[in-house]
């Protein structure tokens, strides 16, 4: 064998074992290259999936927001309207004439007198709706006492009276009255006005 022909044979054996090189590692990079778009696809998916899954959490955490906010105006209006009701009260006992007046406050002392001895503190503006017709009229009707008197010295506000006997006081004006009226009736009408409906 010549030179030649060994140098020919090694170089047909080298491009031979190069292209099965070449050709391993082809397979290689492919497998490699499969792995890898199998898993960048996984991976893919999953960040697609989060994507998703935050998209979904902030969209129900943005319409749970938007309840509570619609909640709180709403409570708001049913309180003004409330507000609104009490206010109606008040202005209509204020617009009483002078009899339905005496009669509401006759029940008034009646009612919350301890004694029947109770002087009668009165407002500025009605000391003279409580004349002796008043009084006697009054004082007919009470079963505890010797009688009512009426302050010498008014009140300082603007409508109802005060009952008054050493230190007890009995406050009956407008605004006690309504706080009073509130208190009661508002456990009936908040729940209707504050139901989830």
């Amino acid at each position: 064998m010549s030179i030649e022909n060994i140098l020919e044979r090694i170089k047909e054996k080298a491009v031979s074992a190069a292209g099965e090189l070449v050709r391993k590692a082809e397979e290689e990079a492919e497998h490699i290259r499969g792995a890898y778009e199998a898993e960048g696809e996984d991976l893919k998916q999953e960040l697609e999936q989060r994507a998703h899954k935050k998209a979904g959490e902030e969209e129900r955490r943005l319409i749970v927001n938007e309840q509570l906010e619609l909640r709180k105006q709403l409570l708001v209006k049913k309180r003004e309207i409330l507000d609104e009701l009490y206010e109606q009260a008040k202005r209509g006992m204020e617009r009483l004439g002078d009899e339905d007046y005496l009669d509401f406050m006759k029940d008034m002392i009646l009612g919350s007198a301890i004694s029947g001895n109770e002087e009668i503190v009165v407002a500025k503006e009605q000391t003279k709706l409580y004349g002796d017709a008043f009084l006697d009229s009054l004082n007919k009707e009470n079963k505890l006492g010797k009688g009512f008197t009426v302050a010498k010295d008014p009140g300082d506000f603007s409508w109802g009276v005060v009952l008054r006997e050493g230190r007890r006081i009995v406050d009956l004006t407008l605004g006690v009255l309504m706080e009073q009226l509130c208190e009661r009736i508002e456990s009936e009408i908040a729940p209707m006005l504050f139901s989830d409906s």
